[in-house]
């Protein structure tokens, strides 16, 4: 019985320590489901963090985290198959012709404690196919997953993922454009001597998002390249 004792005692404090139960509040707001305790690590509901604005992505057996904003090490300046030009100068994919025009510092809420260092970048998309289009329709990520701007050290900084959407919401008509300044915000606290010029802007484009129902949409366009995605190097104008 002794075994049997032991087990029950170790089973029991486990539930005791699952039970420590803390009320959420994100962003000042009362969440409905409580952080949990076990093990001493707290555990916070996924819910909780996409609604605190952290991006969730499943792959299979992999769930990644990321941060709006945040710069990580993906190397995707060397990784990503896509159409490279300059700055000033227009890449066409068989749907989308983009220009970027102008690379600035910019800063989120200047002149508080608050204040967070950025770069716009200001990008000019032009609708190539015969049929009303979003980039949403096309293969785009609605809220700008990658879309980022690339460094000489091989980190990236994701775009602003509300401030994106003026972009890849935007509905088009034939022959017609938006042009729009996207933002890309560094992490709060982030040292002001951290901050490096961009070398890359990156704009992922998915083919497989062109589905065949919205062909008809575009008056029969298609990608005419199988890696529609872009790549425009700020370190070179025309």
């Amino acid at each position: 019985m002794k075994p049997l004792f032991a087990i029950l005692l170790l089973c029991s404090a486990l539930v005791l320590a699952a039970s420590i139960t803390y009320k959420l509040s994100i962003n000042g707001q009362a969440f409905s489901s409580p952080a949990i305790t076990v093990k001493g690590e707290i555990y916070v509901p996924l819910t909780a963090l996409e609604r605190a604005g952290v991006k969730v992505t499943r792959s299979g057996s992999t769930l990644a985290l990321a941060l709006p904003g945040s710069p990580v090490t993906a190397g995707g300046a060397n990784q990503r198959a896509s159409l490279e030009g300059c700055m000033g100068e227009t890449l066409f994919n068989g749907i989308w012709r983009v220009r970027v025009s102008k690379l600035e510092p910019i800063t989120r809420d200047p002149g508080t404690p608050g204040a967070i260092p950025g770069w716009g970048l200001t990008v000019e998309l032009r609708n190539g196919s015969k049929g009303t289009l979003m980039p949403t329709d096309t293969g785009v990520d609605g809220t700008g997953q990658g879309i980022q701007l690339a460094f000489a050290d091989a980190q990236t900084l994701s775009v602003d993922p509300h401030d994106v959407q003026k972009l890849t919401f935007a509905s088009l008509p034939q022959g017609g454009v938006v042009t729009h300044q996207l933002k890309f915000y560094y992490p709060l606290g982030t040292d002001p001597k951290a901050v490096q010029k961009p070398v890359k802007f990156l704009f992922e484009i998915n083919p497989r998002g062109l589905e065949a129902a919205l062909r008809s949409r575009a008056g029969g366009a298609s990608y005419t390249t199988p890696t529609p995605s872009l790549r425009v190097r700020l370190d070179c104008q025309k």
